[in-house]
């Protein structure tokens, strides 16, 4: 019997790779959605403010661990602090976005929306780093764009829901993260800008509901409730993990068609638990926002590969 070549035993480890990559992708995409519902079922009983402090709060310690098992005494190290803070303020406004974006519209439409990142983050990353944006890319950017218009139809155009604005505002502030954390990628560890924005989220979170005098949860709160608020920093500790991990295994550009799943996801859980509604408008333009994410793939794969 014939021995495999070297080639094909490169190929199956590849292949592997990429099964394991894509595998915590997805897994980290299904965990998104479990804190999404969390936050819908917390937000009538809790201010979004102390569901955020508790996220926060409870996705430090295992990030900690997993910080002082990789980095030691470095796992605070930072060299470029100016662009972390940057980094910090925009991870910390993205994720306020998407958490009053879910707790106040559809979930299928607020994970429709979040489909644009994609599209901002074209456009930061020609105004931030100067990469260059070709006409194919722009036209994919207006084609996104005309989507996101048929998806909220004229009613929601003209007089807009605050749950629509942070449904925008969100992967707007999360594409900005995106491109700070590629420069913060050349220098420092992701587990370290971790960390830091984990830390910053807690104190933020913390100090805005005392400011604010919203009620903080106590000790006669229901276990299901305290059970919910530390389920949600556990997942996100997990999620950040998982991102991670997927990324060691396999290139962003093979993950990036993982993304896609949250759609069917994010309409089929709004159907079963929340009674949400799909219409045809809605069905057209996802897959003209997802069209235009698609051909802006296409088209960084190739500048990739020149």
């Amino acid at each position: 019997m014939a021995k495999p070549t070297a080639s094909a035993v490169d190929q199956d480890i590849q292949s592997r790779d990429v099964f394991l990559g894509a595998s915590a992708l997805f897994t980290e995409i299904v965990f998104s959605f479990g804190i999404a519902i969390f936050v819908k079922w917390l937000e009538p009983s809790l201010s979004i403010i102390v569901i955020l402090f508790f996220r926060y709060l409870c996705c430090l310690p295992l990030l900690f661990a997993y910080g002082l098992a990789s980095r030691g005494r470095q796992v605070l190290q930072i060299n470029n602090k100016k662009v972390l803070t940057l980094r910090t303020l925009s991870g910390f406004l993205g994720l306020s976005g998407w958490f009053l974006a879910v707790s106040l519209i559809d979930l299928s439409l607020a994970t429709a929306l979040a489909q644009t990142m994609p599209i901002f983050i074209t456009i930061l990353a020609a105004v931030i780093i100067g990469e260059h944006v070709g006409l194919h890319r722009i036209g994919a950017v207006l084609a996104g764009f005309g989507g996101v218009m048929i998806l909220l139809g004229p009613t929601q155009i003209a007089t807009p829901e605050w749950g629509v604005f942070f449904g925008l505002a969100s992967p707007f502030f999360t594409a900005l993260m995106f491109v700070f954390l590629r420069i913060l990628g050349h220098g420092d560890a992701a587990v370290s800008t971790a960390l830091w924005y984990n830390i910053f989220g807690t104190v933020a979170a913390g100090s805005l509901a005392v400011i604010l005098g919203v009620d903080w949860p106590d000790a006669e709160s229901s276990v299901a409730i305290w059970g919910m608020l530390v389920a949600v920093g556990v997942l996100a500790s997990f999620q950040q993990l998982l991102m991670a991990l997927s990324h060691r295994f396999a290139p962003a550009s093979v993950l990036a068609p993982v993304h896609y799943t949250s759609i069917p996801l994010g309409v089929l859980i709004g159907v079963l638990f929340f009674n949400e509604q799909v219409t045809s408008r809605f069905i057209l333009g996802v897959v003209i926002i997802l069209a235009a994410n698609y051909y802006i793939l296409i088209r960084e794969r190739g500048r990739a590969a020149r």
